[in-house]
């Protein structure tokens, strides 16, 4: 979909009031969640069943194939925690890897100056258990508002236009007056276009490139600018 045609519902006379983040790519990198899925519990399975850590991981990886990330379990650490029978609690899981939580060099310095301005809020697709330890660990709960998780909260595995509807149905802001910012291309960036959320696609590739693209926090208050730009 070109990128005009994204913004053809935005009303740009609406001044931004809240910013609204992803989490995992956005302001936390992806060990965490993947030494979680692709390691620990690989690790746990193994030991369980008495097989080599690269058989529990093919093991693992087709059961969470065979689940799909289309269904609310996928997401769930408790379900895998019983579908693997494992003896432990899934927040022993977590607390083995956390350690490997670590935000962006760019977040701190950025939510810092931007919540001088802006009410800042999380949109995340991740669990709470996940979200409540990294918010936790890194200290960026205090710079947010909210904290919305579309799986936890709602029970919704996507972040839809249902569910940016919902949120600002819930803080009572029109779209217009939201951006939201994160690193997938479809939910974070074309999805809630479609309901008048300004959106900045956040690419720490650099594949990327054009006006409402990132590829660092630190262009957000430069990129807000284009916003206020009523024809282009």
């Amino acid at each position: 979909m070109k990128m005009e045609n994204l913004r053809e519902k935005i009303n740009f006379n609406h001044k931004i009031t809240i910013i609204s983040f992803d989490v995992d790519g956005t302001l936390i990198d992806y060990d965490f969640v993947n030494s979680v899925w692709f390691e620990e519990i690989p690790k746990l399975v193994a030991e369980k069943e008495g097989i080599s850590f690269n058989k529990a991981l093919e093991k693992v990886k087709s059961a969470y194939n065979e689940v799909t990330e289309e269904k609310i379990e996928w997401y769930d650490i408790k379900y895998w925690v019983n579908k693997f029978k494992l003896k432990t609690d899934w927040k022993e899981i977590l607390e083995k890897a956390k350690w490997k939580i670590k935000v962006y060099p760019d977040v701190l310095s950025t939510l810092e100056k931007l919540n001088k301005k802006y009410k800042l809020i999380i949109n995340s697709n991740s669990p709470r258990e996940f979200l409540d330890l990294e918010l936790k660990e890194t200290k960026l709960n205090k710079f947010f508002s909210y904290v919305f998780s579309s799986t936890s909260d709602f029970n919704q595995v996507r972040k839809s236009e249902d569910y940016y509807a919902k949120i600002c149905f819930i803080l009572q802001v029109k779209p217009e007056s939201m951006l939201h910012i994160g690193d997938n291309w479809k939910f974070d960036f074309e999805v809630p276009s479609k309901i008048g959320i300004k959106t900045l696609f956040l690419d720490r590739s650099k594949t990327k490139n054009g006006k409402f693209i990132i590829h660092s926090l630190t262009q957000i208050e430069d990129a807000i600018k284009n916003f206020e730009v009523k024809n282009f």
